[in-house]
């Protein structure tokens, strides 16, 4: 109980205020992209950037964790997309999007945070590896998936390299995966941080968490009115939910605990992550695509409602059973 006192209620707290603020307008709710392109462009990418270039290089290559995570991803994604297609009888490249809404958490914006507020620099690599593996592939398959469908669709144009481009530039120019690749740069050359570059980076990491939980929060005050009574019997959003707060932790679970070795923090690590919400980087997509935007908006604000009571209670279970001492 005490670890929810000193760790959970906090992180949470932040999230509070920043609603808090915008439904009283003392900061505009309008706000919340400005941070949220603070937080993505500059602050979390900074904080990536620190983590990885200062890790020994055999750090960086933890198989074991790599495939844990990827597997929990993976699975969840394509385990939705056939519940699309043979109990909900979807179609085309919106399966993609439902695949994300079961796979893609909060990683950047809540797991650091709330693991970097727990256990300090120690989790700072493991859950930076995490948010990368979290991110890079599924945002990787949705723009594979719409791109190729647009290509197919667009009989004018038979561009292969235009395609390439749409299709790897997002991935390639993506902010986080930039980020890791400069501290990879740093850490397999073991180029050591100048002090300015030291302190400029951690200053902006520092502040990456913070400021995330607050926009998350600020952001809500945007979508406070979509939750209503038919939500509950929307079957569609009830089984995205289920995958992210359920199927997936389960799979992740039996993989850290049966298939995978993996050190108590990596393992910890693993779980929780999987077990996050649903990010509202899905949304971002819906909305680029014209996809499930109404599903997706409300799979991200019921999820993370939910993931309150799940994670705080999945977060104490896991430092007792590793027994980690918080800082």
């Amino acid at each position: 109980m005490q670890v929810v006192i000193d760790i959970i209620i906090p992180v949470f707290a932040i999230i509070i205020i920043g609603f808090v603020c915008g439904l009283t307008k003392i900061v505009s709710a309008e706000s919340a992209k400005a941070l949220n392109s603070y937080v993505l462009y500059v602050a979390l990418p900074a904080l990536l950037f620190y983590a990885v270039a200062t890790a020994p290089i055999g750090e960086l290559t933890n198989w074991d964790f790599l495939f844990a995570n990827l597997i929990g991803i993976l699975g969840s994604f394509i385990v939705t997309v056939f519940i699309m297609i043979f109990i909900f009888k979807k179609k085309t490249a919106e399966l993609s999007i439902y695949g994300m809404n079961a796979s893609y958490g909060t990683t950047g914006y809540m797991g650091l945070p709330l693991l970097i507020a727990a256990f300090g620099h120690d989790a700072a690599l493991p859950a930076a590896l995490a948010t990368l593996i979290h991110n890079i592939p599924v945002i990787a398959i949705v723009i594979i998936t719409f791109e190729w469908a647009r290509a197919k669709n667009d009989v004018t144009s038979n561009n292969t390299f235009t395609f390439l481009k749409n299709v790897f530039k997002p991935v390639l120019f993506h902010p986080i995966m930039l980020s890791v690749l400069a501290g990879l740069i740093f850490s397999i050359f073991e180029i050591p941080l100048p002090n300015s570059l030291d302190i400029f980076a951690s200053f902006l990491a520092d502040a990456a968490g913070p400021t995330a939980l607050f926009a998350i929060g600020l952001a809500l005050v945007n979508q406070k009115g979509i939750i209503s009574p038919s939500i509950l019997t929307k079957k569609e959003v009830n089984t995205l939910i289920g995958m992210k707060l359920v199927f997936q932790p389960l799979l992740t679970i039996f993989l850290v605990l049966v298939v995978f070795d993996l050190e108590p923090i990596w393992a910890l690590t693993t779980i929780l992550m999987s077990a996050l919400p649903i990010g509202a980087g899905t949304f971002v997509f819906a909305q680029k695509y014209n996809t499930l935007t109404k599903e997706t908006s409300m799979g991200i604000v019921i999820s993370l409602l939910i993931a309150i009571v799940t994670i705080s209670i999945l977060f104490v279970i896991l430092i007792n059973y590793y027994n980690l001492t918080v800082i």
